[in-house]
């Protein structure tokens, strides 16, 4: 019994090494994927050093996002309508969701956690302007 409990506690620390190691890695590999991929976002989500709205943002998402993101590009026309503003932006948060992401290598993650959190940005003030 000693030794079935001292097996599975080199087993739990071995575990927890593990994770400890494959964590540090995903950061490291972050790292590396924000130097590369930096300037591009900041392209996609700022003009003039301004943040763009949160339209513009979903029209111009394709460029941002990865081939097989299955995302359907939008046309600023598509969304000058508030409701089908609010909707596109539903459907492409569910795109670039961290939970729904979680499976993607590092560069996808990455852009996925950018992209989300300028359109989460775009949304509280879009949300803002049209209830004054």
């Amino acid at each position: 019994r000693v030794n079935e409990m001292n097996t599975n506690m080199a087993k739990a620390k071995q575990e927890l090494r593990d994770r400890e190691t494959k964590k540090a890695q995903d950061a490291n590999d972050e790292d590396e994927v924000r130097k590369r991929l930096e300037p591009k976002i900041k392209k996609w989500g700022e003009e003039y050093g301004k943040k763009k709205q949160l339209r513009a943002l979903l029209a111009g998402l394709h460029m941002i996002l990865w081939k097989d993101s299955g995302w359907k590009q939008v046309t600023i026309g598509d969304i000058v309508d508030e409701k089908k503003a609010r909707r596109c932006y539903l459907k492409a948060t569910l795109k670039v969701h961290p939970d729904k992401t979680r499976e993607l290598d590092a560069e996808k993650r990455f852009i996925a956690k950018r992209v989300f959190d300028s359109l989460s940005q775009a949304h509280t003030e879009f949300n803002a302007q049209s209830s004054m």
